[in-house]
Protein backbone atom coordinates (compact mmCIF):
# COMPACT_ATOMS: atom_id res chain seq x y z
CA UNK A 1 0.00 0.00 0.00
CA UNK A 2 1.43 3.36 -1.03
CA UNK A 3 1.68 6.35 1.19
CA UNK A 4 -1.09 8.36 1.18
CA UNK A 5 0.42 11.47 0.54
CA UNK A 6 -2.88 13.13 -0.86
CA UNK A 7 -3.92 13.33 2.62
CA UNK A 8 -1.11 15.74 3.52
CA UNK A 9 -1.53 18.08 1.31
CA UNK A 10 -2.89 21.62 2.29
CA UNK A 11 -1.87 21.00 6.29
CA UNK A 12 0.39 20.12 8.80
CA UNK A 13 1.18 16.36 8.98
CA UNK A 14 0.65 14.61 12.41
CA UNK A 15 4.48 12.71 12.86
CA UNK A 16 4.95 10.28 15.83
CA UNK A 17 7.78 7.98 16.71
CA UNK A 18 7.55 5.00 18.59
CA UNK A 19 10.66 2.23 19.39
CA UNK A 20 9.24 -0.57 20.94
CA UNK A 21 12.48 -1.88 22.65
CA UNK A 22 12.43 -4.94 24.69
CA UNK A 23 14.09 -2.59 28.08
CA UNK A 24 11.80 0.47 27.29
CA UNK A 25 9.20 1.42 25.68
CA UNK A 26 10.08 5.42 23.82
CA UNK A 27 7.85 7.88 22.00
CA UNK A 28 7.58 10.87 20.92
CA UNK A 29 4.92 13.97 21.65
CA UNK A 30 5.78 16.33 18.75
CA UNK A 31 8.03 19.34 18.82
CA UNK A 32 7.64 22.41 21.41
CA UNK A 33 7.99 25.73 20.96
CA UNK A 34 11.45 25.42 20.85
CA UNK A 35 11.17 22.93 18.03
CA UNK A 36 12.61 20.42 20.25
CA UNK A 37 11.09 17.20 19.91
CA UNK A 38 9.54 16.11 23.12
CA UNK A 39 9.80 12.59 23.94
CA UNK A 40 9.44 10.00 27.09
CA UNK A 41 9.20 6.72 27.62
CA UNK A 42 7.98 3.78 30.25
CA UNK A 43 9.34 0.03 31.14
CA UNK A 44 9.11 -2.33 28.09
CA UNK A 45 6.55 -4.60 30.62
CA UNK A 46 3.25 -5.95 29.25
CA UNK A 47 1.61 -8.49 32.23
CA UNK A 48 -1.82 -9.66 32.22
CA UNK A 49 -4.14 -7.03 33.58
CA UNK A 50 -4.84 -7.75 36.95
CA UNK A 51 -8.88 -8.62 37.67
CA UNK A 52 -8.54 -7.31 41.16
CA UNK A 53 -9.51 -3.31 41.79
CA UNK A 54 -7.67 -2.25 45.20
CA UNK A 55 -8.39 1.65 44.34
CA UNK A 56 -10.47 3.73 46.62
CA UNK A 57 -11.20 7.19 46.97
CA UNK A 58 -7.63 7.96 49.19
CA UNK A 59 -5.96 5.65 47.13
CA UNK A 60 -4.39 6.76 43.75
CA UNK A 61 -4.47 4.97 40.24
CA UNK A 62 -1.21 3.78 38.74
CA UNK A 63 0.21 5.84 35.64
CA UNK A 64 -1.02 2.81 33.29
CA UNK A 65 -3.23 1.67 30.87
CA UNK A 66 -5.28 -1.46 30.35
CA UNK A 67 -4.79 -2.31 26.48
CA UNK A 68 -7.17 -4.89 24.58
CA UNK A 69 -5.18 -7.15 22.21
CA UNK A 70 -6.37 -10.40 20.91
CA UNK A 71 -9.59 -10.56 23.53
CA UNK A 72 -7.01 -10.22 26.33
CA UNK A 73 -6.02 -7.13 28.50
CA UNK A 74 -2.75 -6.34 29.26
CA UNK A 75 -1.38 -3.76 31.76
CA UNK A 76 1.42 -0.82 30.12
CA UNK A 77 2.49 2.42 31.44
CA UNK A 78 5.10 3.85 33.42
CA UNK A 79 3.97 2.88 36.78
CA UNK A 80 4.01 -1.32 35.44
CA UNK A 81 6.36 -2.12 37.99
CA UNK A 82 3.95 -1.08 40.69
CA UNK A 83 1.42 -3.80 39.68
CA UNK A 84 3.69 -6.27 38.25
CA UNK A 85 4.79 -9.45 40.39
CA UNK A 86 8.28 -9.37 41.38
CA UNK A 87 8.08 -12.85 40.36
CA UNK A 88 7.24 -12.34 36.79
CA UNK A 89 9.29 -14.02 34.60
CA UNK A 90 10.97 -12.04 32.21
CA UNK A 91 9.62 -12.42 28.91
CA UNK A 92 11.32 -14.23 26.39
CA UNK A 93 13.87 -12.11 23.90
CA UNK A 94 13.00 -13.84 20.97
CA UNK A 95 13.13 -12.64 16.99
CA UNK A 96 9.44 -12.95 16.93
CA UNK A 97 8.38 -10.40 19.45
CA UNK A 98 8.00 -7.70 17.46
CA UNK A 99 4.59 -9.79 15.91
CA UNK A 100 3.54 -10.95 19.77
CA UNK A 101 0.64 -9.36 20.97
CA UNK A 102 2.68 -8.09 23.71
CA UNK A 103 4.62 -5.39 21.17
CA UNK A 104 1.51 -4.70 20.63
CA UNK A 105 0.42 -4.21 23.93
CA UNK A 106 3.56 -1.52 24.41
CA UNK A 107 2.32 0.53 21.22
CA UNK A 108 -0.75 0.36 22.49
CA UNK A 109 0.38 2.08 25.65
CA UNK A 110 2.54 4.36 23.93
CA UNK A 111 -0.80 5.80 21.78
CA UNK A 112 -2.39 6.28 24.85
CA UNK A 113 0.32 8.50 26.01
CA UNK A 114 0.32 10.63 22.70
CA UNK A 115 -3.48 10.70 22.19
CA UNK A 116 -3.61 14.16 24.53
CA UNK A 117 -1.84 15.87 21.72
CA UNK A 118 -3.60 14.23 18.74
CA UNK A 119 -7.10 17.06 18.97
CA UNK A 120 -10.36 15.63 17.81
CA UNK A 121 -9.51 13.92 14.84
CA UNK A 122 -7.24 11.06 17.01
CA UNK A 123 -5.20 10.80 13.65
CA UNK A 124 -1.19 10.15 13.12
CA UNK A 125 -0.42 11.08 9.69
CA UNK A 126 3.35 8.95 9.44
CA UNK A 127 3.92 7.08 12.41
CA UNK A 128 7.75 6.29 12.41
CA UNK A 129 8.68 2.39 14.09
CA UNK A 130 12.08 0.63 14.41
CA UNK A 131 13.29 -2.69 14.58
CA UNK A 132 17.10 -4.38 15.41
CA UNK A 133 19.24 -4.92 12.32
CA UNK A 134 18.81 -8.39 12.58
CA UNK A 135 14.86 -8.67 12.22
CA UNK A 136 14.24 -5.25 9.93
CA UNK A 137 13.89 -7.21 6.44
CA UNK A 138 11.81 -10.23 8.41
CA UNK A 139 9.58 -7.62 10.05
CA UNK A 140 9.52 -4.73 8.11
CA UNK A 141 6.84 -4.92 5.67
CA UNK A 142 4.47 -7.15 8.42
CA UNK A 143 4.65 -4.29 10.79
CA UNK A 144 3.85 -1.58 8.65
CA UNK A 145 0.89 -3.45 7.22
CA UNK A 146 -0.15 -4.20 10.59
CA UNK A 147 0.18 -0.65 12.28
CA UNK A 148 -1.52 1.03 9.40
CA UNK A 149 -5.22 1.84 9.88
CA UNK A 150 -7.76 2.29 13.33
CA UNK A 151 -6.67 0.97 16.37
CA UNK A 152 -8.51 0.84 19.70
CA UNK A 153 -5.99 1.54 22.03
CA UNK A 154 -7.53 0.98 25.76
CA UNK A 155 -10.66 -0.19 27.69
CA UNK A 156 -12.73 2.71 27.21
CA UNK A 157 -13.02 2.02 23.54
CA UNK A 158 -10.83 5.04 22.33
CA UNK A 159 -9.62 4.31 18.92
CA UNK A 160 -6.20 6.51 17.10
CA UNK A 161 -6.01 6.78 13.04
CA UNK A 162 -2.90 5.87 11.65
CA UNK A 163 -2.96 6.87 8.15
CA UNK A 164 1.02 5.78 7.02
CA UNK A 165 3.35 3.53 9.35
CA UNK A 166 7.07 3.00 8.22
CA UNK A 167 9.71 0.79 9.82
CA UNK A 168 13.15 1.42 10.43
CA UNK A 169 16.74 0.49 11.29
CA UNK A 170 17.20 1.12 15.06
CA UNK A 171 20.39 2.82 14.39
CA UNK A 172 19.24 5.24 11.75
CA UNK A 173 16.60 6.96 13.89
CA UNK A 174 20.08 8.57 16.02
CA UNK A 175 21.78 8.81 12.57
CA UNK A 176 19.04 11.29 11.62
CA UNK A 177 18.92 12.66 14.94
CA UNK A 178 22.23 13.60 15.30
CA UNK A 179 22.31 14.73 11.37
CA UNK A 180 19.41 17.47 12.39
CA UNK A 181 21.24 18.66 14.84
CA UNK A 182 24.59 19.15 12.83
CA UNK A 183 23.64 20.08 9.97
CA UNK A 184 26.97 20.18 8.13
CA UNK A 185 26.84 16.85 8.05
CA UNK A 186 23.83 17.00 5.67
CA UNK A 187 26.29 18.29 2.49
CA UNK A 188 29.07 16.36 2.90
CA UNK A 189 27.83 13.30 5.16
CA UNK A 190 31.32 11.01 6.19
CA UNK A 191 31.54 7.76 6.07
CA UNK A 192 29.80 6.80 9.87
CA UNK A 193 29.44 3.39 12.02
CA UNK A 194 26.18 4.07 14.52
CA UNK A 195 26.90 1.34 17.21
CA UNK A 196 23.54 1.08 19.15
CA UNK A 197 23.69 -1.12 22.44
CA UNK A 198 20.03 -1.92 23.35
CA UNK A 199 18.58 -3.87 25.77
CA UNK A 200 18.82 -6.96 24.01
CA UNK A 201 21.01 -6.57 21.28
CA UNK A 202 24.02 -4.23 20.29
CA UNK A 203 23.63 -2.90 16.89
CA UNK A 204 25.79 -1.26 14.25
CA UNK A 205 25.21 0.35 10.75
CA UNK A 206 27.57 2.09 8.34
CA UNK A 207 26.10 4.34 6.30
CA UNK A 208 27.44 7.82 4.03
CA UNK A 209 24.33 10.34 4.54
CA UNK A 210 21.05 8.26 4.13
CA UNK A 211 22.97 5.22 1.92
CA UNK A 212 23.43 2.58 3.71
CA UNK A 213 26.12 -0.38 3.77
CA UNK A 214 24.73 -3.38 4.16
CA UNK A 215 27.69 -5.69 4.53
CA UNK A 216 28.94 -4.10 7.18
CA UNK A 217 25.64 -3.43 9.24
CA UNK A 218 24.54 -6.04 11.67
CA UNK A 219 23.55 -7.29 15.43
CA UNK A 220 24.44 -9.83 18.30
CA UNK A 221 22.30 -10.72 21.04
CA UNK A 222 25.50 -9.12 23.47
CA UNK A 223 23.04 -5.99 24.44
CA UNK A 224 22.01 -4.92 28.28
CA UNK A 225 19.75 -7.57 29.49
CA UNK A 226 22.87 -9.68 28.85
CA UNK A 227 25.06 -7.93 30.71
CA UNK A 228 22.51 -7.06 33.77
CA UNK A 229 22.53 -10.63 34.27
CA UNK A 230 25.42 -11.70 34.55
CA UNK A 231 26.00 -8.62 36.97
CA UNK A 232 22.59 -10.19 38.34
CA UNK A 233 24.20 -13.50 38.79
CA UNK A 234 27.41 -12.21 40.93
CA UNK A 235 25.02 -10.21 42.93
CA UNK A 236 22.61 -13.16 43.48
CA UNK A 237 25.53 -15.38 44.62
CA UNK A 238 26.92 -13.01 47.55
CA UNK A 239 23.49 -12.05 48.47
CA UNK A 240 21.67 -15.19 48.63
CA UNK A 241 20.26 -14.58 52.28
CA UNK A 242 17.83 -12.12 50.92
CA UNK A 243 16.13 -14.34 48.19
CA UNK A 244 15.66 -12.42 45.81
CA UNK A 245 15.58 -14.20 42.12
CA UNK A 246 17.91 -13.01 39.53
CA UNK A 247 14.58 -11.94 37.94
CA UNK A 248 13.98 -9.14 40.29
CA UNK A 249 17.64 -8.24 40.65
CA UNK A 250 17.50 -7.39 36.72
CA UNK A 251 14.52 -5.33 37.16
CA UNK A 252 16.09 -3.51 40.30
CA UNK A 253 19.39 -3.00 38.18
CA UNK A 254 17.53 -1.69 35.38
CA UNK A 255 16.12 1.36 37.32
CA UNK A 256 19.00 1.59 38.83
CA UNK A 257 20.82 2.76 35.57
CA UNK A 258 18.71 5.19 34.72
CA UNK A 259 18.25 7.19 37.97
CA UNK A 260 17.63 5.65 41.34
CA UNK A 261 20.63 7.25 43.22
CA UNK A 262 21.05 3.79 45.10
CA UNK A 263 21.01 0.08 44.95
CA UNK A 264 18.98 -1.98 47.28
CA UNK A 265 17.82 -5.29 48.91
CA UNK A 266 14.93 -5.30 51.38
CA UNK A 267 16.16 -2.37 53.88
CA UNK A 268 19.77 -2.41 53.14
CA UNK A 269 22.26 -0.98 50.48
CA UNK A 270 24.19 -2.62 48.33
CA UNK A 271 27.88 -1.93 46.88
CA UNK A 272 27.69 -2.85 43.15
CA UNK A 273 31.27 -1.99 42.61
CA UNK A 274 33.02 -5.24 42.92
CA UNK A 275 29.44 -6.81 40.70
CA UNK A 276 30.09 -4.87 37.75
CA UNK A 277 32.90 -6.16 36.26
CA UNK A 278 30.92 -9.83 35.97
CA UNK A 279 28.86 -7.93 33.21
CA UNK A 280 32.58 -7.48 30.85
CA UNK A 281 32.98 -10.24 28.77
CA UNK A 282 29.06 -9.38 27.41
CA UNK A 283 30.54 -6.08 26.27
CA UNK A 284 33.91 -7.70 25.09
CA UNK A 285 32.07 -10.15 23.18
CA UNK A 286 29.96 -7.67 21.21
CA UNK A 287 32.71 -4.99 20.50
CA UNK A 288 34.58 -8.03 19.32
CA UNK A 289 31.82 -8.81 16.62
CA UNK A 290 31.73 -5.07 15.90
CA UNK A 291 35.26 -5.46 14.90
CA UNK A 292 35.33 -8.39 13.39
CA UNK A 293 32.37 -7.16 11.23
CA UNK A 294 33.62 -3.69 10.47
CA UNK A 295 37.09 -4.30 10.49
CA UNK A 296 39.79 -1.75 11.32
CA UNK A 297 37.30 1.04 10.09
CA UNK A 298 40.13 2.47 7.37
CA UNK A 299 37.10 4.36 5.44
CA UNK A 300 35.02 4.97 8.59
CA UNK A 301 35.18 9.20 9.63
CA UNK A 302 33.14 9.08 13.03
CA UNK A 303 31.83 6.43 15.00
CA UNK A 304 28.65 7.38 16.99
CA UNK A 305 27.51 5.68 20.22
CA UNK A 306 23.44 5.62 20.80
CA UNK A 307 21.06 3.96 23.10
CA UNK A 308 20.28 2.84 27.04
CA UNK A 309 23.94 1.16 26.30
CA UNK A 310 25.82 3.87 25.10
CA UNK A 311 27.92 4.32 28.29
CA UNK A 312 28.24 0.88 29.40
CA UNK A 313 29.73 0.37 25.81
CA UNK A 314 31.47 3.37 25.10
CA UNK A 315 35.23 2.56 26.72
CA UNK A 316 35.30 -0.91 24.81
CA UNK A 317 34.47 0.81 21.58
CA UNK A 318 37.07 3.56 22.09
CA UNK A 319 39.51 0.92 23.06
CA UNK A 320 38.73 -0.98 19.58
CA UNK A 321 39.05 1.97 17.49
CA UNK A 322 41.46 4.56 19.62
CA UNK A 323 42.15 6.51 15.93
CA UNK A 324 38.33 7.35 15.36
CA UNK A 325 36.27 10.84 16.36
CA UNK A 326 34.30 8.81 19.34
CA UNK A 327 31.00 10.72 19.94
CA UNK A 328 28.04 9.75 22.63
CA UNK A 329 25.19 11.04 21.11
CA UNK A 330 23.25 13.25 24.04
CA UNK A 331 20.26 11.83 25.86
CA UNK A 332 21.11 8.63 23.77
CA UNK A 333 17.99 6.60 25.10
CA UNK A 334 15.85 8.73 22.95
CA UNK A 335 17.96 9.34 20.13
CA UNK A 336 16.91 6.65 17.76
CA UNK A 337 12.74 7.29 18.83
CA UNK A 338 13.64 11.43 17.94
CA UNK A 339 15.54 10.62 14.90
CA UNK A 340 12.05 8.49 13.68
CA UNK A 341 10.20 11.45 14.03
CA UNK A 342 13.02 13.34 12.21
CA UNK A 343 12.66 10.84 9.85
CA UNK A 344 9.07 10.56 9.49
CA UNK A 345 8.83 14.46 9.14
CA UNK A 346 11.32 14.04 5.94
CA UNK A 347 9.01 11.27 4.14
CA UNK A 348 5.96 13.62 5.04
CA UNK A 349 7.72 16.56 3.26
CA UNK A 350 8.90 14.52 0.60
CA UNK A 351 5.38 13.18 -0.12
CA UNK A 352 3.49 16.46 0.02
CA UNK A 353 6.03 17.99 -2.66
CA UNK A 354 5.43 14.81 -4.58
CA UNK A 355 1.69 14.76 -4.51
CA UNK A 356 1.90 18.77 -4.84
CA UNK A 357 3.57 18.55 -8.38
CA UNK A 358 1.40 15.96 -9.79
CA UNK A 359 -1.18 18.35 -8.77
CA UNK A 360 0.35 20.44 -11.07
CA UNK A 361 0.80 17.83 -13.20
CA UNK A 362 4.76 18.07 -13.15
Amino acid sequence: MTTKSSQLVGKKPVVRGIDVGYGHVKLTLGRDRSNTIEATSFPSQAPTANDIDLHAEFLMRPDTFRVPVNGRLYEVGRQVNITTSSNQELEQLDDQFPLSDGYTARLYGALNYMMPGLGEEKEIDMLVLGLPMNTLTKHKKALEEKFRGEHEINTKGDRIKIANCKVHAQPLGSYAYFVEDNPDLRDAPPMTLIVDPGYNTVDWFVCQGLVPNPGQSKAVNRGVSAYLREVAKSINKAHSDYGVSETEIVRMLDRHLIGDETFQLASDVIDLTPHWKAGDPVIEQACQAIRDSVGSGGNIRLILITGGGAKLYEQRIREKYPKHRVEVIANSNLANVRGFHVIGQWTAASAMRASTLASRGG
